[in-house]
């Protein structure tokens, strides 16, 4: 069921919300443009502000209320102004289709990458898994949009459009993934995201060689480590084209390590898992601590369906720590990876949902 009461979302750029009457005027005028009434594929061959208004009231709200449909409007999120459509329908299991158009006064300023990013947000909040995208061969346009927003093409087929047309279309899918709640805090932990700043206190950690001795990088540089700062500075979520999340582990308000989650496989939501604790604060239980809290959210509200850990096999204290959180021991794979100046071993720990200790 779609969450209608995940709505309005908004971001710098754009607002997706429910249609109101206000909207029709502009709706009908939008909707007689040339590339819409050719790409579209609208359910009405053509729409007047009274017939407009009839969908908005009617079929619009609707199926918002039923939560099987959801047609709203991108707005501008200063004035509130209709700009285009944003569709959410066809709901199958934890999938659903998307489809958009664009009022041609508002083409041009990346409205339509930061609705599709909104309506992934809505999807996730709706207990969705994937959003589905169909589009026209010869629409560059749409297939450009989507493709920025993340989707990609699994092929062409013959389809049946939202007017009943029969035509070929092209198919694009998106996995959705929900937008935790950060920081996420544990008994005595808080892990939050970078903020500027960070290298100083990962500067230290990198650079010296008790951490880096089992890491496939050399001891950080000052400039490296402003470098990685900028790097994990994106990694926010896996809703994001990062595909993953950087965090900072803290104990009462001073830094003791970090972690971070990525995506290995976005459309069957497989991840890695990987965490440094500074030397400083071992011997705490702060590393256990915070990647239990991590996998928590992985199986729980980010719906993932495998996690994998990898390190150097000489770094007995991060498999004591893999096997104590759940994670199992999967393999140990021999000379296959030459890491400064020789061959060394990797062991490569899992996880899945039914691993996860009781809480």
């Amino acid at each position: 069921m779609l969450d209608a009461g995940s709505l309005p979302m908004e971001d710098p750029r754009v607002r997706i919300r429910p249609l109101r009457v206000e909207d029709a005027a502009a709706f009908a005028e939008g909707a007689a443009d040339g590339a819409v009434r050719e790409f579209a594929h609208l359910p009405e061959p053509e729409y007047t502000e009274a017939s407009a208004r009839e969908m908005i009231v009617g079929a619009a709200a609707d199926g918002l209320a039923r939560g099987d449909l959801a047609v709203l409007a991108i707005a501008d999120p200063a004035t509130d102004a209709f700009a285009g459509s944003i569709v959410v329908f066809d709901v199958q299991g934890q999938s659903a289709e998307v489809g958009f158009w664009l009022h041609p006064a508002h083409r041009g300023r990346g409205l339509t990458g930061a609705a599709l990013a909104l309506a992934a947000r809505f999807a996730a909040q709706s207990g969705l898994h994937e959003l589905r995208a169909r589009t026209a061969p010869a629409n560059a346009a749409s297939r450009r949009a989507l493709a920025s927003a993340g989707f990609e093409e699994t092929g062409t087929e013959t389809g049946v459009t939202p007017a009943g047309e029969t035509a070929e279309l092209v198919g694009l899918v998106l996995p959705v993934y929900s937008l935790p709640e950060l920081p996420l805090r544990t008994e005595r932990l808080s892990l939050r995201l970078h903020v500027p700043g960070d290298e100083d206190w990962l500067h230290r950690v990198y650079s010296g060689a008790e951490t880096a001795r089992f890491l496939l990088e050399d001891p950080w540089t000052r400039e490296e480590a402003g470098v990685r700062v900028r790097d994990r500075l994106t990694r926010t979520g896996l809703h994001t084209a990062s595909g993953g999340f950087a965090l900072v582990i803290e104990h009462a308000g001073e830094p003791v390590g970090d972690l971070a989650l990525w995506l290995t496989d976005r459309r069957r939501r497989i991840a890695e898992i990987g965490w440094v604790l500074d030397p400083a604060h071992s011997g705490h239980g702060y590393a256990a601590e915070a990647v239990s809290a991590v996998l928590r959210l992985a199986f729980g509200e980010l719906d993932l369906h495998r996690v994998a850990a990898q390190m150097d096999a000489r770094n007995t204290a991060s498999a004591r720590l893999a096997e104590r959180v759940g994670m199992r021991r999967e393999a140990h794979l021999r000379q296959d990876w030459w890491s400064k100046g020789e061959w060394t071993d990797t062991v490569v720990y899992g996880m899945l949902p039914g691993d996860l200790p009781p809480a």
